[in-house]
Parts: C-alpha cells; structure tokens; sequence
C-alpha cells in the first residue's frame, strides 16, 4: 500500500498514457478495499476520484472507437484521390486514378490523449446551453467534472456567492455573469373562496328608489253566545322601505414593464381574481353589512334582532319599525353554550323551539363557520357514537346536512366567527330561507370591467364597478345563534 496518494484533477488523468492510467485505477481500488486509509486520506476523496477514473475511462473509450472508424474507414479504400502523369499510348491526355486498397493486417488502434479541457468539448458545451435555454439542468457529474478540472485555476466569482464550498475556489473580483431567465407558464396563487351566499339569496334589477312593503295580516276569531260578537281586528301599519344604491369598486394597476412580462396565464389570472374580491365582498355585505354605504347584513338588521337585539325574547311589547326606532325583533335568538354545541340533542331540537314557527321548519339552512361545522357539528354523534351529521358523497354536489336541521352551508371563518374565536354574545350562526334576502342591482350599473391604459404614470389600469342595496326583504323565520355563557 503506498504512503502517500495525492488527489489527481481531470487534466492529470488525461496525461495519463495507457499504463499508468491502469496502475492508477488499481491504486484507487486497492485503497478503497483497504480496511485502513492512509493519512490524510478520505473515503470521499477516493469516490470522488473514482467518478474521475470512471469519466477519462469512458473519453478514452470514445477516443479509440473513433479512431478505429478512420483506420477502417481508410483500410476499405477511404481517401485522397491522387493523379499520375503517365502518357498513353494512343494519346498525350493524361490519367487519373485512385490509389490502390492498403492493405492492412494485425493493426491495433492505440490510446490517444486528447489535449482538449473538459469544459471546451462538445458534451460539456453542448450541456451548458441546454442549462442555459431551459431545456434540461446539468447534471451533477458534469458540475463535479468542471470543478474538478478548475481545481489549479484561478476563478473569479462574486464575493456573495458562497454556494462553491471547494476551498481551492479563490474570490478575487466581484463581477457576476448573468444568465437569462424565463418565466413559465405556471402561476403561484393562494387559493380563496368563492361567494357561498350571492348565489343562494333573491337578486333583483330595479330602479333605486322603488319603495317595497312587508306586511303582517293575522286574523283571529273565538267562539261567542247568544248576542255576543268577537271584537275587531286591526292591522299594523305595514313597514315600508326603499332600495338605495351603495357603490362597490375595486382597482388593480400594474406599470407597463410588469405587463410586457407577464404571461398570458398570469394576465388571464385577473379576472377570476376580481370575481373573488366582489364575491367575498358581497358576501360579507350579506351576512353583516352595516347599511351604511353598504347593504345592510342579515345580523344587523333590526327588524331580526330588535333595538335591544333579543329578537322575540325581548321583554319590549312592540315589534321594530323604522318609524319608531324601537322595539323587539322577528328572529328568535338562542345562546349556545360550551356543553350545548357538542351536545347532538341541541342540534337534533334547535327547530323544534316552541317560539319558532314550524311552517319555516325545513325551508330554510343553517350557516355556520367553518371552523363551528369541523370541530364541534361535524363531529357530533349519538349516545351509541352514531353521527349525526350527514355527507352524501354520491351526489354531484357536495351537500352537508345535518339531522333535525337540514342544509348547512359553511362560510369562512374570516366571515362568521367560529365558535372557538368568537366572544361571549357574538353571532355564531344563522338559520333562515337565503330567498328571503335580496341583492338589488342598480340597472345602470351592473358589474362592469374595464381596463385603460394610463399615459401619465405608465401604468395598465383594471377596474370593476357597481351600484346595489340590499337587505331582509322578508323577516320571518329566522333564528340566530349566539355564544351563550359556559356553566
């Protein structure tokens, strides 16, 4: 075993002749078999020399399969045609002829050593302008091979780039090479949802102004004597309100240069983004608008949840009007408590409450957060651990209904509080028919798009725009939960 082993760069082993290549590679193989290494000596330093003794093996393999081809080649008569001046007989013309077939025996190809670096071949070259292009990364072998062969050499690299961990590799001047970039086609974008109660409620196209009533007509009647009358019924004086028109925007811009660059997937990635703007807008305006420069939202309203906001369990007599600015609300409001809203029984009886009116019972569906449905409904079961909350995956659309209440729509927790976040009082679902909103959309101005382009700060400019109102069109047969106090 020898004492000593220096480390060979690329460029050593191509000076290699034939003999000493193969002593060479026997000396790394007999020292990687080795139970003891030499000192100063590595297992990694031999792997990388035998990844160098693998690469000349094959070049030199390449070497004299080419230029066996030309020995071939030129022992099958390949070659330079050559003239002779002989003169013929019959005339002066002279003659020209190929030179004979060379008649080759027991001739071997020798090694060659070829003088070119490894970096200047075409394998190499051809590599980098693949890299370069985008086409295909080079391979780590490659890199190995280059530095490898860079070893010796002074290189300069960017005082920055601390990547090479090679401590031949000496910074020297803080210049950088640049290498061209291209932006796919693939766009990252953080996934939002779409509107989950627009496309449920009552949308409507009139002009704003148009005043709207609702209407409450109960008559009562009772058993009389003889010469005994019922007294008379009277009416209340029917609530009258009007659309408005809240206008909704929502601007993008982007300079000039940043629209040059930008693929056509990234542009075509806009539209869908401002939909989503509106649509969560509008969603949120639906649940809890405060109808002021916006529609009003279905826990605001007062005409639901009363002046004092008890709803029907207000201890006021009168129901609210906007003509009296008080009293109670139409919707029956209930308090969950911590027990209740893991308990199935609550759930499975929350419609069956003697205050609320069963002819809305199944009419209507029940809005929960997200995080209320996943981490207490959704898991709710039984006495015998039977759920109560009910998937069908066989139908198209992905239904959630849960047992004694129905539908269930799920919005996002950035919308309705869930039950863990939510404060004492807070609101942390609604039960209640969605036709029984409505959205009135200004005719003259329905959801427009446009994009401009702005000259005066170079910019490509993209809007949409609007004018609605909305609000509870009709307000009985709604229930609101609220977050009770634990025991």
């Amino acid at each position: 075993m020898p004492k000593m082993f220096e480390a060979y760069s690329a460029a050593q082993y191509r000076a290699l002749d034939h003999d000493a290549f193969v002593a060479r590679k026997q000396q790394v193989i007999d020292l990687m078999n080795s139970e003891e290494l030499p000192e100063g000596v590595t297992i990694e330093m031999l792997e990388a020399e035998a990844d160098l003794i693998i690469a000349d093996a094959e070049r030199r393999s390449k070497a004299n399969k080419l230029f066996n081809a030309k020995v071939e080649a030129v022992a099958n008569g390949a070659g330079t045609v050559i003239a002779t001046t002989e003169e013929r007989s019959d005339d002066s013309e002279k003659e020209e002829r190929a030179m004979p077939k060379a008649e080759v025996t027991g001739f071997q190809a020798r090694n060659r050593e070829a003088s070119q670096r490894f970096t200047d071949t075409k394998e190499y070259r051809t590599a980098l302008a693949n890299h370069i292009l985008g086409r295909s990364r080079m391979s780590g072998e490659m890199l190995a091979k280059a530095i490898q062969e860079r070893a010796n050499t002074q290189v300069d690299i960017n005082e920055a780039f601390t990547n090479m961990t090679d401590p031949t590799f000496s910074n020297t001047i803080s210049s950088l090479v640049m290498v061209p970039m291209t932006l796919t086609e693939e766009v990252q974008k953080e996934l939002r949802e779409d509107a989950v109660l627009f496309p449920k409620i009552n949308r409507t196209s009139v002009q704003g102004g148009i005043a709207v009533s609702e209407y409450d007509l109960q008559v009562t009647g009772g058993w009389i004597g003889d010469k005994e009358v019922t007294p008379y019924q009277e009416d209340y004086d029917a609530e009258v309100f009007t659309w408005g028109w809240h206008q909704f925007e929502a601007r993008f811009a982007r300079t000039f240069l940043a629209q040059a660059l930008m693929s056509d997937t990234y542009v075509q990635q806009l539209a869908p983004a401002l939909a989503e703007c509106y649509a969560n807008a509008i969603d949120t305006a639906i649940y809890k608008g405060t109808g002021v420069g916006q529609p009003r939202g279905i826990i605001t309203d007062l005409r639901l949840v009363g002046s004092d906001g008890e709803g029907l369990d207000s201890t006021l007599t009168n129901f609210y009007t906007q003509r009296t600015g008080t009293g109670k609300g139409r919707a029956l409001i209930v308090d969950v408590t911590p027990d209740e809203i893991d308990d199935w029984k609550f759930w499975s009886r929350i419609l069956y409450n003697t205050k609320f009116n069963r002819l809305y019972r199944g009419s209507g569906e029940l809005l929960v957060a997200d995080g209320t449905w996943g981490n207490h409904v959704n898991v709710l079961h039984d006495d015998n651990n039977r759920p109560i909350a009910l998937d069908n995956p066989l139908v198209q659309e992905h239904a959630l209904t849960l047992r004694g209440v129905g539908n269930v729509s799920t919005l996002p927790n950035t919308v309705m509080a869930s039950f863990d976040d939510a404060n004492t009082g807070d609101v942390i679902g609604v039960y209640g028919n969605l036709r029984n909103y409505t959205m009135n959309i200004q005719p003259g101005m329905p959801l427009t798009t446009t994009s401009w382009d702005d000259h005066e700060t170079n910019t490509h400019k993209t809007k949409i725009l609007t004018a609605m109102d909305g609000r509870v069109s009709n307000p009985f047969g709604w229930l609101i939960l609220r977050k009770g106090v634990g025991a």
